[in-house]
C-alpha cells in the first residue's frame, strides 16, 4: 500500500502495535513540549511581572493538556488531531517569550513529522511482519512431518 493513497484519517489512526514508531514519536514530542512551555513560562514570570496570572494559567493549562493528550494517543485519530491543535498555543507563547515563536515553530513541525512517518513505519512493520507469517505458516503447512517429534 503506497503512502499517498492513504486518506488523513488512515494516516492518523494509530498502530496496533503496543509501542509503534507513531505513538513513541508523537508522545515524546508532546512531553518534550510540556516541559518546554513550563519553562517558557518561568521566564515570562520574570520578563513580564505584570502578566504573571495570564502567563501561569496559559502555560499550565497548554503543559497539562500536551501531557493528557499523549497519554490519549493510542484511542484513535482524534488525540493526534488534538495534538496538533495544541501546537497553536504553544506557538503562541511567543507573544510572551519571543523565541517560542521559533521553537514552538520548530516542535509543531517535529510533531507533524513524527505523526506522519511513525505512520508509515508502522505501517511498513505491519506489512512485513503479515509476510513472514504467511511464509512461517507456509512452511509449517509444507511441512510433512508435522513438526519436530518427542524423543523418549
Amino acid at each position: 500500500m503506497r503512502m499517498a493513497s492513504l486518506t488523513l484519517r488512515e494516516r492518523l489512526t494509530p498502530s496496533t502495535r503496543p509501542h509503534g514508531a507513531q505513538y513513541m514519536f508523537s508522545a515524546t514530542t508532546l512531553v518534550v513540549e510540556a516541559f518546554i512551555v513550563f519553562f517558557a513560562v518561568l521566564v515570562a514570570h520574570q520578563l513580564l511581572p505584570q502578566d504573571r496570572v495570564l502567563n501561569w494559567t496559559w502555560g499550565l493549562v497548554t503543559a497539562a493538556a500536551l501531557l493528557t493528550c499523549s497519554r490519549m494517543l493510542k484511542r484513535g485519530p482524534a488525540p493526534y488531531v488534538l495534538g496538533g491543535a495544541l501546537q497553536i498555543p504553544m506557538i503562541l507563547l511567543g507573544l510572551q517569550v519571543t523565541p517560542m515563536w521559533f521553537l514552538g515553530g520548530g516542535m509543531a513541525l517535529l510533531y507533524v513529522y513524527g505523526v506522519f512517518k511513525g505512520n508509515q513505519l508502522d505501517r511498513e512493520k505491519d506489512a512485513i511482519d503479515r509476510r513472514v507469517l504467511a511464509e512461517r505458516a507456509a512452511e509449517e503447512g509444507a511441512d510433512p512431518g508435522g513438526g519436530p517429534t518427542a524423543q523418549s
